[in-house]
């Protein structure tokens, strides 16, 4: 396999996983868009997001993150660190997605800010865009007013809950720390149900080709089947769970108890009576291991839809 295209093959696995978990986390708190078309050409926004003044609360919990999401801004995050002509091409989106909003609005806007995410630190676009680093936000710099643009260096962000969701954002060691402080994390955490459904889709895509790998793409692969691991004790964990319930009222019924309970908790409400007769059903014809990875996979509103859906495996 042609190791360029193994490159990028890898890199759009990650790019794909970090537009999914920002457009998660963000949707928290306002207006989440993926791939906004800026003019009439094929030129796209990675994430478009508006908040929602109502949510200002949450939007608190979320870090760093939070406080870049404070306002309308376009989230261009890269996996591998952008050069000059990357930051040139975001730049270019921005001043295009400010003329279009002009034109539909017959009139003067405020010009929208820009957020680059780089996994690592660019020194070169520092440098010729005149950044400066932000008081008291290691990792966060800050181009001269004029540019409204905001640069953070996922590499540099201190370790704390503040950052994690940005962390899982980055590359390498990174990504592997930042991996596994969200695992250590409770059931409950809010940066748990966003991010590891996400985690779960990036182990089942296809892995490169071992002779085509670069130092770099087999480090990142190794992290890839430490989630995996991860993923398939956890599932194992949720069987002995149901297991063990089951022993206590008759197997298949504690099972599907259980299997029901823990659907409740990742969609965040009761189970309607068409979804238990449902989940009764999948659990009869596509056994707990299925039902298992829906429920870890996919994200609440995709779970609901699956649910839905009479056709869905």
């Amino acid at each position: 396999m042609n190791p360029i295209l193994v490159a990028a093959s890898m890199r759009s696995r990650f790019d794909a996983f970090a537009k999914s978990v920002l457009r998660e986390t963000l949707g928290l708190v306002g207006g989440a868009d993926t791939q906004v078309k800026v003019i009439a050409t094929s030129q796209t926004m990675d994430i478009r997001y508006v908040p929602d003044p109502a949510r200002a609360a949450l939007r608190a919990e979320l870090g760093l993150l939070g406080e870049l999401a404070a306002e309308p801004c376009q989230f261009e995050p890269f996996h591998d660190t952008p050069g000059l002509a990357e930051l040139r091409g975001c730049v270019r989106k921005q001043l295009h997605w400010h003329h279009e909003l002009e034109r539909r609005a017959g009139g003067a806007v405020p010009f929208p800010r820009l957020c680059v995410l780089s996994s690592g630190r660019p020194a070169t676009v520092l440098d010729a865009f005149g950044f400066d680093p932000v008081p008291g936000r290691p990792g966060l710099y800050r181009a001269a007013p004029g540019w409204r643009i905001d640069l953070v260096v996922i590499a540099e962000l201190p370790r704390t809950r503040d950052t994690l969701l940005l962390r899982l954002l980055g590359a390498r060691t990174v990504l592997r720390d930042a991996i596994r402080e969200l695992v250590a994390l409770p059931d409950e955490a809010w940066e748990r149900s966003v991010a590891l459904p996400w985690l779960a889709r990036l182990c089942v895509e296809t892995p490169a080709e071992p002779s085509a790998r670069t130092a770099e793409d087999a480090e990142e692969e190794e992290i890839v089947t430490e989630v995996q691991q991860w993923f398939e004790q956890l599932k194992q964990s949720l069987r002995d769970e149901a297991r063990k319930e089951g022993l206590q009222e008759g197997r298949k019924e504690g099972q599907l108890r259980v299997l029901a309970s823990q659907f409740e908790k990742k969609l965040g409400r009761p189970l309607t009576e068409m979804e238990h007769s449902v989940l009764a059903e999948r659990f009869e014809r596509l056994g707990a291991d299925r039902l298992d990875d829906a429920r870890l996979a996919l994200p609440p509103e995709a779970l609901a839809a699956w649910l839905a859906d009479p056709t869905a495996r």
